[in-house]
């Protein structure tokens, strides 16, 4: 990595810490205000006024995130304002959207486990689509290194793609700029790894590992706020405090799984006779990430282990079970639990296309 993509991560890194401060001490306070029975009452033009607010303030974040602090290559690339409005727009319009389904999720079930199951749904069978729809990315069909796969003409460099779909109808999908730069020794082991990733049904592991943990908060939350007791409106709040401060514990836990499921791919990829050592070193560079040399960071922030630590793994059997990238997957489809930790998060902020696909691999 050069020195302008490592001070540009410290600065992101600081930058998404401060972003998830702040929602979860807002999902806190959130709960003191409105959690105690006796509570007032909160009408639907408040909780508007609500929204409106949270969606401004974090489109602040995501200026900072999309228009100063970027790489270099990705502000020279990257479309400017025009598409990063798109971006906001559209991912606040998906957001309304699926507030509109919890609303009603509540009213026909006094629950939101519904919704969460219907959009998470959604947003994983759709995430193509939705990748259009928020940044304007253009998919089309290809060939890589011998497999049908996506190709998506990219203009953020830490976009890397991932698999779309499930079962026999999953595909890769590639940035196209991957495809002219790198080489093809370096794109045989990318997809041989997603290949093999596709082959052991990690997308779906992902998806129902997700799904169950978000369905776990949220019924937990159900029952520790009481929520079927509670008008729609104030049931919305408390769904959106708690499960922020759900989503918090699962960006603290979650990246160990990932870990597992980076390393077997590669240790998959060099069983296949790729040189997957060329791959991992070339990885931080295209990416502008390579992990934390803090041991706490690396394990927190950085579901992507860094090249050093996954040269280290290369041959040696993961430590835990391999159930795929469950973080990153999480970013994405916490936007079903009503939360905006998935735009929060360092590697993501100020970035439209991360937040349908955050970077993997």
């Amino acid at each position: 990595m050069t020195d302008i993509q490592i001070k540009t991560a410290k600065y992101r890194l600081l930058l998404g810490i401060s972003n998830v401060g702040l929602w979860v001490i807002a999902a806190v306070l959130g709960l003191v205000w409105r959690a105690p029975l006796g509570a007032s009452a909160l009408a639907l033009t408040e909780l508007f006024k609500g929204l409106i607010a949270g969606l401004v303030i974090q489109a602040l974040f995501d200026l900072a995130g999309g228009m100063v602090f970027m790489p270099a290559t990705a502000a020279s690339s990257g479309g400017g304002l025009r598409l990063w409005l798109r971006g906001v727009f559209g991912h606040s319009a998906l957001l309304c959207a699926i507030g509109v389904l919890s609303y009603w999720s509540f009213r026909w079930s006094n629950g939101f486990c519904l919704s969460v199951v219907l959009s998470s749904l959604g947003l994983f069978l759709w995430r193509q689509q939705i990748l259009g729809l928020v940044s304007g990315t253009r998919v089309h069909p290809t060939k890589v290194a011998g497999a049908a796969a996506w190709s998506a003409d990219s203009r953020d460099p830490s976009f890397t793609g991932g698999t779309v779909g499930l079962g026999r109808y999953a595909k890769i999908l590639l940035p196209e700029p991957w495809q002219l730069n790198l080489t093809g020794a370096q794109l045989h082991t990318l997809v041989q790894r997603r290949l093999w990733e596709m082959k052991n049904n990690l997308p779906a592991r992902s998806l129902l590992f997700v799904l169950l943990w978000n369905l776990t908060g949220c019924r937990a939350g159900s029952v520790f706020l009481e929520l079927p007791g509670r008008l729609p409106e104030s049931a919305l709040v408390l769904q959106f405090c708690w499960m922020t401060l759900w989503g918090f514990l699962g960006l603290l836990l979650l990246p160990t799984l990932s870990r597992s499921a980076v390393f077997a791919a590669d240790c998959a990829a060099v069983a296949s006779g790729c040189d997957a050592g060329d791959w991992i070193q070339q990885f931080p560079n295209i990416t502008g990430e390579d992990g934390n040399a803090r041991t706490v960071l690396q394990r927190v922030f950085y579901p992507i282990p860094s090249a050093q630590e996954r040269l280290r793994a290369l041959g040696k059997a993961p430590a835990l079970p391999v159930i795929g990238n469950v973080a990153r997957t999480n970013l994405f489809l916490s936007l079903a639990t009503l939360t905006l930790l998935g735009r929060c998060v360092h590697c993501n902020v100020g970035r439209p296309e991360l937040w349908v696909f955050p970077p993997s691999d």
